[in-house]
């Protein structure tokens, strides 16, 4: 049986995702997530490919109000 998958929006603390999976829930564009870098949302490389812990994205997302 197939792994369930995750719903596009939802992001879990315990969850790895590279960006496109990042714009894909979020919504964001190219320019919107290079502005979040930018501003302090970690990015972990292996190789060319970026990763964002779920838990740091939603702790970018609560820093912002």
């Amino acid at each position: 049986m197939a792994a369930p998958t995750a719903k596009a929006g939802e992001i879990r603390a315990d969850a790895i995702y590279t960006l496109e999976e990042i714009r894909q829930r979020t919504g964001l564009g190219h320019a919107a997530l290079r502005t979040a870098r930018r501003n302090g949302l970690a990015v972990k490389r292996i190789g060319r490919r970026g990763y964002v812990l779920g838990r740091d994205l939603i702790q970018y997302f609560e820093s912002l109000n």
